[in-house]
């Protein structure tokens, strides 16, 4: 896990500076299908005939081959041998006159009758004009395997396969990341095999959902929107009875005026270390409060990856809360500017590990803390509220989340 400096993160807060959310995604694609198409060529057949003919062209059997058959000539073959034969026999008189009248064969005629078929027959010239051919190593096998190798080690498909093999740190962070779990949100319903659409606990001790008797809003299953691969969290006015946790009293009934969702991860997955990722816009108004944390089965500690508490709109916060140990709240906050929250979608992350915490926005680290509750099983929140007065009129409030992810390192 790479840590960046506090000086980078200064400045990347003071400055603003993160990269574009289109490009970033982009960046990303071509990178996954490269990786991608890397792997896919690595088990090619065609990668496996490069290779044999690479171990065959570094044994140098070709050159032993072409200086073989350099070597090989018509004069002094067997083919060579018999024509000279025939020839011989040819001009002899036995063959002459049988040649011109005819008779007896004799065992000369017989032999050269014989050597005639052999050496007037296709197979014999072709033998021959082979052996006096100038070029006999490009008829070869072998030379067919060196051309094939040579066409294959120059194609481009070889040299960007080759050149990522022998340098394949272009790939490392999707090799370093095991992806844990993703949603796209492209179904017409949540996915409840991968959501609880309550707080963990309301869904483990009650089945229902639950709010806290100080809040203005009620959790309800109803506050959720699919369309076009994005889930809306809705924040509306509304007057709705639900479920308020006292500290004295416990669960006890409460009219709200407003509703809202929350959605969490904690029954299907808990990390205690890695990485999760959201690409999300939100409504900023004035009183209402957007999140996206990491938490345990405890209150604290508690990362917030996303915190959006007023309604300045070119801002985002990040926070780390952990507890004392006088049972005091720490907490560890910071803002980092230049967004357009209402108009653009970020992607907004968390990294860690038992020594560090990273926060991020479109890849650009913002937040680096110590990791002082490491080894904590935690799962991914996300939740709007209304925190304080509100304009009605502005309602209802989006939280738009297009997709999350979620990896642990790769051991």
């Amino acid at each position: 896990m790479a840590v960046p400096s506090k000086f980078k993160v200064f400045a990347n807060r003071l400055f603003g500076s993160f990269k574009n959310t289109e490009k970033v995604e982009a960046n990303r694609s071509a990178l996954q299908n490269e990786f991608n198409e890397f792997l896919a060529y690595s088990s090619s057949d065609e990668l496996k005939r490069y290779r044999e003919l690479s171990k065959w062209f570094k044994s140098g059997e070709y050159q032993k081959v072409k200086a073989e058959l350099k070597r090989l000539t018509y004069k002094g073959s067997s083919e060579f041998n018999i024509e000279k034969e025939f020839l011989a026999l040819a001009k002899s008189k036995n063959v002459k006159k049988y040649l011109k009248k005819g008779g007896d064969i004799t065992p000369a005629v017989s032999r050269y009758l014989e050597l005639k078929a052999k050496v007037e027959s296709p197979e014999f010239q072709n033998r021959k004009k082979y052996l006096l051919s100038k070029n006999k190593f490009e008829q070869s096998e072998a030379y067919s395997k060196l051309t094939e190798y040579q066409k294959l080690h120059n194609s481009d498909k070889i040299k960007w396969f080759l050149g990522l093999e022998n340098d394949s740190s272009k790939f490392n962070e999707l090799k370093e990341w095991k992806l844990e779990f993703s949603d796209d949100f492209d179904s017409s319903a949540i996915d409840r095999q991968k959501w609880l659409t309550k707080f963990f606990w309301g869904d483990a001790l009650l089945n229902k959902n639950y709010s806290f008797t100080t809040d203005k809003q009620n959790y309800t299953n109803k506050n959720f929107e699919l369309k076009d691969s994005v889930l809306r969290i809705v924040t509306r006015k509304e007057k709705s009875e639900g479920l308020g946790w006292d500290t004295k009293f416990g669960f006890v009934p409460k009219t709200y005026n407003y509703t809202s969702g929350v959605i969490n991860t904690g029954h299907v997955l808990r990390l205690k270390e890695g990485r999760v990722e959201a690409k999300i816009r939100l409504s900023c108004i004035p009183g209402v409060t957007h999140a996206f944390y990491l938490v345990g089965n405890s209150v604290l500690p508690e990362i917030d990856i996303l915190i959006k508490t007023d309604s300045k709109p070119n801002s985002f916060t990040g926070a780390y809360y952990t507890q004392t140990s006088n049972g005091k709240i720490s907490k560890n906050v910071s803002r980092i500017g230049g967004v357009k929250c209402s108009q653009n979608f970020y992607i907004l992350g968390v990294e860690w590990n038992s020594n560090y915490i990273v926060w991020s926005i479109n890849e650009t680290p913002y937040k680096v803390e110590r990791n002082i509750t490491p080894d904590i099983p935690m799962y991914l929140v996300f939740a709007s509220s209304v925190n304080s007065k509100i304009d009605d009129s502005k309602l209802p409030a989006y939280m738009e989340i297009d997709w999350v992810r979620c990896w642990s390192p790769v051991k």
